[in-house]
């Protein structure tokens, strides 16, 4: 039997147990909301969005809730441009929700966002970048590829100061060791090819990656050696 009443009860429920404010939402509860919501809960929870909640308000977790447990493409991108960054995180939760269930839609899916903003690639990257949906050797350098095109974005962008592109940065600085370590060899090469760039934008996405554990995990030593190279280039 589901915990979650019927109706607008469902709002005063998750509002009560989100955690917020706080330093985390309650995912575990979100997760449990992905299994069991109704149409019209998710619906509820939907409607919050118009209040443009805080990130930090109970109201965000309720949202949070609608959009990861809409299975909606066109709501996910929606939140994936919120200025809200648990909205957008809970876009990113129901893409890879969406790919657990169905990896070829969801990789169709991201196909047909043309012209991509900063925003939306950044959505892209941390739903790829989750290891229970890179599966094989042909998913990660997949992957690489799309890092890759990111990658040449960063090196290039001129508004580096702008908040779009600091989101983008800062999913960047640890998508990348995700796929490294999803696919060493391949991983190792797309890595000590960027280390090449003059870019400081550049090195730090690689020197945030670096500090994951992941990586250390896969090489210590060439984790080291990176660090030594970066800091001789600094």
């Amino acid at each position: 039997m589901s915990i979650f009443p019927q109706g607008a009860e469902i709002l005063q429920v998750l509002e009560k147990e989100s955690k917020l404010p706080g330093p985390a939402a309650n995912l575990s509860l979100l997760r449990q909301f992905l299994k069991e919501a109704t149409a019209e809960q998710i619906d509820l929870c939907l409607s919050v969005l118009d209040k443009k909640p805080d990130p930090n308000s109970p109201d965000t977790f309720v949202a949070m809730c609608g959009v990861a447990a809409s299975a909606n493409p066109d709501v996910f991108k929606k939140a994936a441009n919120s200025d809200n960054w648990r909205i957008r995180e809970s876009a990113v939760i129901g893409f890879q929700n969406l790919g657990l269930k169905d990896l070829d839609k969801l990789y169709s899916t991201f196909d047909s966002w043309e012209n991509a903003n900063l925003l939306e690639k950044r959505c892209i990257a941390a739903t790829l970048c989750e290891p229970a949906l890179i599966k094989t050797e042909e998913m990660a350098e997949k992957i690489l590829k799309v890092l890759n095109e990111y990658m040449e974005i960063i090196e290039l962008e001129k508004n580096v100061k702008s908040e779009e592109c600091r989101v983008f940065k800062k999913a960047m600085g640890y998508c990348i060791s995700v796929a490294v370590a999803a696919s060493p060899e391949k991983g190792k090469e797309f890595f000590e090819e960027w280390m090449r760039s003059p870019s400081s934008e550049i090195r730090w996405v690689l020197s945030e990656n670096l500090k994951h554990d992941r990586l250390r995990k896969m090489d210590s030593e060439w984790v080291d050696a990176q660090i030594e190279a970066l800091s001789d280039v600094e």
